[in-house]
């Protein structure tokens, strides 16, 4: 598994030859070893991909992620089957209790929770809104909606009272918004790449359901890693003039390169994109107590 995000830019074409990608700009030709490559980002509508190399991305679960005209992630390519007992786990997934749903759900949103009250601590915000133990309250599934009452408060604490999620009412919330949603478009595909490499269904998911959702599942288990995007935003933010709030070129990068950040994830330090497979896999299959400590001066 490689580390590298590869992002085609201007007006290239990719095909692959001898375990590398070949990029081709005019007379130009670079070969890059695939094996370095952990998710590639085409960025340009006038991009031409070879179907081979498109072929063996999905072969070696490369996270391949389509932007569109507007240069936002658009669409990703997934392999069908990423892992040899797929079906029987599957079969697995259709049969969880609401129990385990619950259960499931009480972790994800508790580890949510403490992650935004961590981001804010260690960005020195004076919070009067949210309690430091309030995550203690999540109980049977979030019966009390308690991620939504923090999510109410968090972000306005973040990025000023007048800031709502979603709305996009004043240029500041428009671009701010546009930010968020292009890293967790990110984040989110990265997620599901995770989910089917761990032989799992996007589509069933623990909380999240929705006939025209189809990362039912992405939607749930992204939620603790969030908070890396949220980070990345405020400092971005805090850096931009006023003049240069739109989704350019060079935030975007920053964004993407994000996920080549590191993580202490049960104590050991690792690249977000592996913590996220062993997260995944922990969450669902090994029951295990998960904690993470988030490097946020990096991000």
């Amino acid at each position: 598994m490689g580390y590298k995000i590869l992002e085609i830019e201007e007006g290239y074409s990719a095909s692959f030859s001898l375990d590398n990608i070949i990029i081709k700009v005019n007379d130009k030709k670079a070969r890059i070893p695939i094996n370095d490559i952990d998710i590639v980002l085409i960025n340009n509508i006038q991009s031409v991909i070879s179907m081979r190399l498109v072929n063996e991305l999905a072969n070696r679960n490369i996270l391949t992620i389509i932007c569109d005209d507007k240069h936002l992630p658009n669409a990703f390519i997934l392999p069908i089957s990423g892992h040899y007992n797929s079906l029987k786990k599957i079969q697995k997934q259709y049969e969880w209790t609401n129990e385990f749903k619950n259960n499931k759900w009480n972790k994800i949103i508790i580890l949510k929770i403490n992650s935004q009250i961590e981001l804010i601590n260690h960005l020195g915000i004076n919070n009067n809104e949210i309690r430091e133990n309030i995550a203690n309250e999540v109980s049977n599934g979030d019966e009390f909606n308690i991620e939504a009452r923090v999510a109410s408060k968090y972000f306005p604490i973040l990025f000023g009272k007048s800031f709502i999620r979603k709305n996009e009412d004043t240029e500041f919330n428009k671009y701010v918004n546009s930010f968020l949603n292009y890293g967790y478009t990110i984040l989110l595909s990265i997620v599901c790449r995770s989910i089917v490499k761990n032989g799992y269904d996007t589509r069933i998911g623990i909380f999240h359901k929705s006939f025209s959702n189809h990362t039912a599942l992405g939607s749930d288990l992204m939620e603790p890693f969030r908070v890396i995007v949220d980070c990345a935003v405020y400092n971005l933010i805090r850096k931009l003039k006023q003049l240069d709030f739109f989704l350019s070129s060079d935030v975007k990068r920053k964004l993407i390169e994000l996920f080549n950040k590191q993580i202490i994830y049960n104590k050991e330090r690792i690249n977000i994109t592996l913590c996220i497979d062993k997260y995944v896999q922990d969450i669902l299959d090994n029951d295990l107590k998960i904690e993470i400590e988030y490097l946020f001066d990096e991000y």
